[in-house]
Order: C-alpha cells, then sequence, then structure tokens
C-alpha cells in the first residue's frame, strides 16, 4: 500500500503552467514526482502515433539488461520492446518533449549543481502480459543515469488496464510504495539513484518515452 506519510503523487504542474520548475523543486524534495499535462494533448497524440508507426514498421527489439558484453535478453526480469531514439536528428513529433526536457536539464544543473550534460532515451511498449520486475537504472559501479524521465502516451488508459509504475519510496522497506498509473501527457520523474521501480504487468499496448538526464560519459 502507500506510504501513509506521502502524498500518493506529488504534483509538479497540470498543464496550466510551465512545470519545469516545479519539477525541479521535487526532486530537489522528495526526490520524485509526477507531472501531469506536461505536454498537450495534442503533443502527446503526435509521439504516440510516432511511436505506433515505429512499431508498425517493425522498428522495436526485445528490451536488455546489463551493460555493453553483459547485455542479456532475460524475459523472466524484462519482457517490453524500445525503439532508441537519436536527439541529435529527432523527428519532428519528439521536438516539444526535448525541448522541455532540456529546460530541465538546465534547471536542475542550476538549482542542483547536477552536472548534468544529456538527455537519452527510447519509445517503449509494453504488450499485454509485458512487465518489468524491481530494479534500479544506474549499472553497477556506475552513475552516469540521475534523473528518470518517464513520459506516457496511451491517451484513453484506464483503471484495470494495467502496467503502472510502482516506485519504491523507501529502498529498505517493501510497503513504502506508491502506484503511478500510466495516463497520456503525464511524466514521472525521480531520482535514479535513490528509487527502486517496476512496472506492472500490462493488460493493453502500454506506450511510453523513457529516459534519463544523465552524466557525460
Amino acid at each position: 500500500m502507500p506510504d501513509p506519510q506521502l502524498p500518493s503523487q506529488p504534483a509538479a504542474g497540470d498543464g496550466t503552467a510551465d512545470p519545469v520548475g516545479p519539477i525541479a523543486a521535487a526532486l530537489a524534495g522528495p526526490g520524485w514526482c509526477v507531472a501531469e499535462a506536461f505536454l498537450s494533448p495534442a503533443e502527446t497524440g503526435a509521439l504516440a502515433a510516432e511511436c505506433q508507426a515505429l512499431w508498425e514498421e517493425g522498428g522495436f527489439r526485445h528490451a536488455r539488461i546489463g551493460v555493453g558484453a553483459n547485455l542479456r535478453l532475460r524475459p523472466e526480469i524484462r519482457s517490453d520492446r524500445v525503439h532508441w531514439i537519436d536527439p541529435a536528428a529527432p523527428a519532428p513529433a519528439l521536438r516539444p518533449y526535448l525541448e522541455r526536457i532540456e529546460r530541465l536539464r538546465l534547471a536542475l544543473n542550476e538549482s542542483l549543481w547536477l552536472g548534468l550534460f544529456e538527455f537519452e532515451g527510447f519509445f517503449a511498449v509494453y504488450p499485454p502480459g509485458s512487465f518489468y520486475a524491481r530494479h534500479m537504472d544506474n549499472f553497477e559501479g556506475a552513475r552516469h543515469r540521475l534523473v528518470t524521465c518517464v513520459l506516457y502516451l496511451n491517451g484513453d488508459w484506464a483503471p484495470g488496464d494495467g502496467g503502472e509504475l510502482r516506485l519504491y519510496t523507501d529502498g529498505e522497506d517493501p510497503t513504502r510504495r506508491v502506484d503511478i498509473e500510466p495516463r497520456g501527457g503525464t511524466l514521472a520523474a525521480f531520482l535514479s539513484e535513490r528509487f527502486p521501480h517496476e512496472v506492472l504487468p500490462a493488460r493493453r499496448d502500454r506506450l511510453s518515452l523513457t529516459g534519463w538526464l544523465r552524466l557525460r560519459d
């Protein structure tokens, strides 16, 4: 059950104002937040259409875990499909999101002195039954990924569709957790080194744009 001492979802914007400042403030405080309407419905719909087109073209592959020579398919741990994006040559649908993420990067560097250098990310599709078991976003011995950002693209998500992001707000206590609904246009952001998390099984195709603000290699 959610931690009773925390708000179920620290808000960082509802689409009526620029959410970048509130997101930066939330990351400096509890370390995680949910920004509803991070993008407009039109912008979210364009990203969903781009994701769907890439899927239909066969542009996705089974996600792997690990790094470098240790990359492995482990479907018992992670069973989504991914398509990595190139921020240097983005599709038009990606530009509003990347522009806002760049402003978030600059705001976090100014307020928290994180030294964030770039964004890396991918479209993810979780077909029905797919999931990602509890994990951390930084590989063992590395700390390049500092801020995780997950933008949800399903505009018609409904309770019962599954695919919630379960964030463990105290890594030592599995009962202290929150489940974040993957509603289209919503951004979940959190400090990558601090919060274990998982994706609960999806009951329909679940689309997202997932990535990290990270340090220079």
